[in-house]
């Protein structure tokens, strides 16, 4: 063996293995690279072994997140943002006025999905776990053209078995699409460098270019890529060659580029390559009141679009004039460095603290809190690879391979340079799964190194653990983090449920879950709660509200505040509370509180007419009602129902009847409507009609309304 090593030719693609003469030298039959045999049996086998394996984790996944996970079918933040953008194109789409504010690639994406399969969510993310699965089959093929078939094999099952990359494949976000094309662009560009063959260097590059239509961030790696091909040049090659493989690939990444660079000129007469956000996410990461982590422009709403238009608005206001993204982004860019600039002893302590959370092990959410939904699809308790154990062991890898930095330059130049970019804005988990794929390389090649070195029982090993120790402690003490930010995390994944509930009609088990996250937040407040506090105390009051809970719904509905249509909404179900308990003067405060908003809103004149009434000015009630309540036009279903009650108490029967008949065609009114009616007829002594009104209010009423039932039978025995 020691012969035939030292005989074979040195060729780009596997470099000549030293005889292993000594235990020292044994580690380095890990560098003996035998590219995959496309007729070889056992390379299919094992990309089968790798791919397989990946496929069926994510088949588990995808069952158990769909059956587990309401969110998997109602998307929150950008998962509903390229949901809605996907649907539009679906449905013909527009032309838009303006640049793109992302990659247009994944909404496209996804809009082909919808247009296969109904517009089904489930479809999606079920070929996103495919797109996963061949991920995995990438970094081992990868793999075979660097390292031996062993370390090939770890790094294809590290990357088939991370979980981060198959919980976020279980959402709409674009890191699926994105992180397969980078992988695609890095596997064609190794296979290029090592080959020389120019056609797979355009194919690398315009691979790339479609990774950055779908992720404008990776352009940060543009600066690199010169380096890489020319550090992993054969070094006979002229430089003529050289510049004209960087051409090649340069051009071929422009391809793709090109269109949505020049429909962004065309609609907004603005330079935009292809999204305009960067500005917006530069200032979220290098403001005064940034924490790093949570992808909120001060001074905007949490939700999506809230913070997208009061980013817009603010910017807007500032300068005096209209702008489009691209001016907006101008402006936040400029206000971010200016930050950096004038407070460099805030901006650089900030700068350290998003390099530490970008390196430490705990999965920092952007959408929703991974741990808890990770658990939620019951999978907190299947022992998979994360960051805690591929980081240390990369940094392990990146020492040992120091020596081949030449060859493996693109994927040292990948990490690095895309990790500074990330810093440079804000962090999260998603925003640093693309160096993943990467990263899975060097740490496979530092687990079969220390599990060779343990088995020769070589001093090999001692100085592994010396390298990987301090950067496990390093990263690994990062988990502190999870304990401080878990109160937080579980409040605002138990409103995420309540919210999902709640569009699934499942009013009481949302109410459940607001009520989790106001309790945990009572009792571990946090200054991040902030952020979702009104949403809570608005949706948990309303849903007190119409179960009947007046108390706690009061408690609740005064915490809203504001002055826009929740706080409107807030107040009118607090005035209704009062009105239920016969506590008029609170009552009357709420609806002048409403008055002062909106002095012409429906719902205040209403409630103030329903105090007018009780309190037996019926006159003024009535006059007050008239004039929002026109019968031949749409009108305020309460405002009708307390007309036609104030009419039944002044003891016009026929023009509450008729008020009650309009009424009782309005959906979610009903029952009310019917049974008034049945109770009017009854009072006249024409048990047919009432008889015949009240088995309408059952045909409206939940089942086992015994109330109902009751009076049907009484008026069956009086007919």
């Amino acid at each position: 063996m020691a012969n035939k090593n030292k005989t074979r030719p040195a060729t780009p693609a596997s470099r000549p293995v030293k005889p292993a003469a000594s235990a020292k030298s044994k580690p380095s039959a890990l560098d003996n690279a035998v590219s995959f045999g496309w007729k070889n049996r056992r390379d299919w086998a094992e990309l089968g072994l790798v791919v397989g394996v990946a496929l069926l984790l994510r088949i588990a996944f995808f069952f158990l997140n769909q059956k587990f996970n309401p969110t998997f079918r109602f998307p929150i933040m950008d998962s509903l943002y390229h949901h809605e953008w996907a649907l539009d194109l679906v449905n013909g789409g527009t032309k838009g006025t303006d640049a793109f504010f992302r990659g247009p690639l994944y909404p496209y994406f996804l809009a082909f999905l919808y247009k296969l399969s109904g517009n089904s969510i489930a479809f999606a993310v079920f070929v996103q776990h495919l797109i996963g699965s061949l991920t995995a089959g990438l970094i081992y093929l990868t793999a075979r053209d660097l390292f031996s078939r062993r370390v090939a094999l770890v790094a294809g099952l590290t990357t088939a078995l991370y979980w981060v990359l198959v919980y976020m494949e279980g959402d709409l976000l674009l890191e699926t699409t994105f992180i397969f094309l980078n992988t695609i662009s890095m596997y064609l560009l190794l296979r290029a460098m090592k080959t020389q063959k120019i056609w797979l260097f355009a194919a690398g590059g315009f691979t790339l270019g479609l990774a950055t239509i779908d992720r404008p961030s990776v352009m940060v790696f543009f600066i690199a890529v010169p380096a890489a091909i020319y550090l992993a040049r054969n070094r006979a090659a002229t430089a003529k060659t050289w510049i004209t493989r960087l051409i090649v690939t340069a051009v071929a990444c422009a391809i793709p580029i090109a269109p949505v660079m020049i429909r962004n000129y065309m609609v907004a007469k603005a330079v935009v390559p292809v999204g305009a956000s960067g500005g917006v996410n530069f200032w979220i990461g290098n403001n005064p009141n940034s924490d790093g982590s949570t992808a909120i422009v001060p001074g905007t709403r949490a939700d999506w679009w809230g913070g997208y238009f009061d980013a817009i608005a603010m910017a807007e206001k500032d300068t005096g004039h209209k702008m489009n993204l691209a001016e907006v982004s101008d402006y936040y860019f400029a206000r971010g460095k200016q930050f950096i600039h004038d407070q460099p002893d805030k901006a650089w302590p900030l700068m350290w603290k998003k390099f530490r959370m970008y390196w430490g092990a705990g999965e920092r959410a952007n959408d929703k809190y991974i741990y808890f939904f990770w658990k939620l699809a019951k999978m907190k308790w299947v022992p998979l690879p994360g960051f805690w154990l591929v980081a240390p062991l990369a940094f392990l890898g990146g020492v040992l391979l120091w020596r081949r930095r030449n060859e493996l330059a693109m994927f040292y130049l990948f990490i690095v340079v895309y990790s500074l970019g990330v810093i440079a804005f804000f962090v999260n988990a998603r925003f640093r799964l693309p160096i993943m794929p990467a990263m899975t390389l060097f740490s496979a090649y530092a687990c079969v190194y220390v599990v060779d070195a343990y088995r020769r029982k070589s001093l090999d090993l001692v100085k592994a653990l010396l390298i990987v120790a301090p950067a496990a402690l390093f990263v690994n003490s990062d988990y502190l983090y999870q304990k401080q930010m878990r109160a937080y995390s579980d409040a605002f994944s138990n409103f995420t449920l309540g919210n999902a509930y709640l569009k699934m009609g499942l009013k009481g088990t949302a109410l459940a879950h607001y009520t989790r996250a106001d309790e945990i937040s009572q009792e571990y407040p946090t200054p991040a709660y902030n952020l979702i506090k009104r949403d809570v105390d608005y949706n948990l009051g309303t849903l007190l509200w119409e179960q009947g809970m007046c108390s706690r719904a009061i408690e609740v509905l005064a915490r809203v505040g504001g002055n826009d249509d929740q706080a409107m909404h807030a107040l009118d179900c607090m005035g209704d509370c009062f009105l239920q308990r016969k506590d008029l003067e609170h009552a009357r405060q709420c609806f002048e509180q409403m008055a002062a908003i909106s002095p012409r809103d429906e719902r205040s004149i209403t409630g103030r007419a329903r105090v007018a009434a009780l309190t037996g000015d019926y006159a003024t009630a009535e006059r007050m009602l008239n004039e929002i309540v026109d019968p031949n036009h749409t009108v305020y279903p309460p405002a009708y129902l307390a007309l036609a009650e104030v009419q039944r108490a002044q003891n016009k029967l026929d023009l509450a009847i008729q008020s009650y008949s309009n009424i009782s065609t309005l959906s979610g009114y009903e029952r009310t409507a019917n049974l008034a009616l049945a109770e009017i007829y009854r009072s006249r002594g024409d048990y047919t009609r009432a008889l015949a009104a009240a088995q309408q209010a059952l045909m409206h009423s939940p089942p086992g309304d015994t109330d109902v039932r009751n009076l049907i039978d009484m008026l069956r025995m009086h007919r």
